[in-house]
């Protein structure tokens, strides 16, 4: 820090001959001139000293008869002084950091990550909807409402968090990893039951807390009460003078059957790249982008972009990178049988891998594949089982005091 001081200030090489060196270095340090990086030359002593103390040694090197020759100029008063005709030069210098100053004002680079379900782009056009885009000034960023918007419009998002750092609005999201999210259905307090979500058969019921109203081989439909929240609270007689609302929790595993169809055109569009490709570069500043190719027809577009920054966090409006031209030619095919047959497998197989994300167990494959002339057909039942239960409000119980059947 004192080297970049002294820099900004300017200082100069010395060179120090006399018949007492010594003694002017003493009457320099009593008079509180201060030098450095001193060093024996031959007979004479070299030094460093600021340009401000420059001009008090005279009376110091009279009193002791010592010459004294500079060697050299340094620091930011002589650079100024050399090219003090070069306006061009030091007019782009203040220019620039007016630009930096300027552009460290916006926000030129919005980055969200922890989304998986919610693709990127999904996100950015919902904050260009509410206002928020690449350049708008930072002043006008209003984080906790970002978060809570994002919270509203995407209702599998549990926890948003926005921040700006430098010239970036960085997002991070956590969304729920669970497929349902009926929130609607489930009331802040009170009693809550656990009721099915498929026709299907219990399999399996471990109550911890709520009064089970199904057994293990039960048949079940979409809306029963599997897990009731209103627990009996009996008296001596054994009779039921109220009803605890608590919150059912429980682990149910339903048996159920998903129906699966789908269905192709054996005719189809094969496309054949060519071995002329075009590599060019292209730039963009300030959403303004230049281009060195023009675009045609039957050309897939293949591009690579960075983002430009001046540090970690500051991101400038000024991207750059190639795009990359394939051509291609389209013809019509048709699928043979052993293609129709495997491409219906595949696609069949990543219907049940979707499915086994959710947390589904799939049983049995129960779905058959057609092929026509024209057309390759799939239809067909899965056997699964999975915890297909949700919340939902309970509605409250009366107590039946046995008053009835007494009259």
């Amino acid at each position: 820090m004192g080297q970049f001081l002294c820099f900004l200030k300017g200082y100069v090489r010395l060179r120090l001959h006399g018949r007492e060196p010594e003694r002017f270095l003493n009457l320099c340090g009593s008079r509180g001139i201060r030098f450095w990086n001193l060093s024996p030359r031959a007979g004479a002593y070299e030094l460093n000293i600021s340009l401000k103390d420059f001009f008090y040694l005279q009376p110091a090197a009279r009193k002791s008869g010592s010459r004294v020759r500079i060697l050299g100029k340094y620091g930011m008063p002589f650079f100024f002084q050399r090219h003090r005709k070069r306006k061009a030069f030091f007019s782009g210098i203040f220019l620039c950091a007016f630009l930096i100053l300027l552009l460290s004002r916006h926000i030129w680079n919005i980055h969200v990550e922890g989304n998986s379900r919610n693709s990127t782009g999904a996100i950015l056009d919902f904050l260009e909807s509410e206002g928020i885009f690449h350049g708008i000034s930072k002043s006008k960023v209003d984080c906790p409402q970002i978060a809570a918007s994002i919270r509203e419009e995407f209702s599998n998002v549990i926890w948003v968090s926005a921040r700006i750092r430098g010239t970036r609005l960085l997002i991070e999201i956590k969304e729920n990893s669970d497929g349902y999210a009926d929130a609607e259905e489930v009331s802040p307090g009170g009693a809550r039951d656990l009721v099915s979500r498929k026709d299907g058969i219990v399999e399996s019921i471990i109550t911890r807390s709520g009064v089970p109203l199904a057994e293990p081989g039960d048949i079940c439909w979409a809306g029963d009460v599997l897990v009731s929240g209103q627990v009996p609270i009996k008296n001596d007689s054994g009779e039921i003078i109220r009803y605890e609302p608590v919150q059912a929790d429980a682990d149910i595993v339903i048996r159920w059957t998903s129906y699966y169809y789908d269905e192709f055109t054996r005719q189809y569009t094969r496309r054949t790249y060519l071995e002329e490709e075009k590599t060019l570069p292209f730039i963009e500043f300030f959403g303004w982008r230049l281009d060195f190719f023009s675009e045609e027809e039957n050309c897939d577009y293949i591009s690579a972009e960075n983002q430009v920054f001046l540090t970690e966090n500051f991101a400038l409006p000024i991207r750059y990178g190639t795009v990359t031209a394939r051509p291609y030619t389209d013809q019509t095919a048709q699928y043979s049988e052993e293609e129709a047959e495997e491409l219906a497998r595949e696609r069949l197989s990543a219907h049940m891998a979707n499915l086994e994300k959710t947390g589904v167990e799939i049983l049995e494959n129960h779905v058959k594949i057609e092929i026509s002339d024209t057309n390759c057909q799939s239809s067909g039942t899965l056997t699964v089982r999975s915890e297909s239960v949700k919340e939902a409000s309970s509605a409250p119980a009366e107590a039946d005091t046995g008053k009835e059947e007494a009259e």
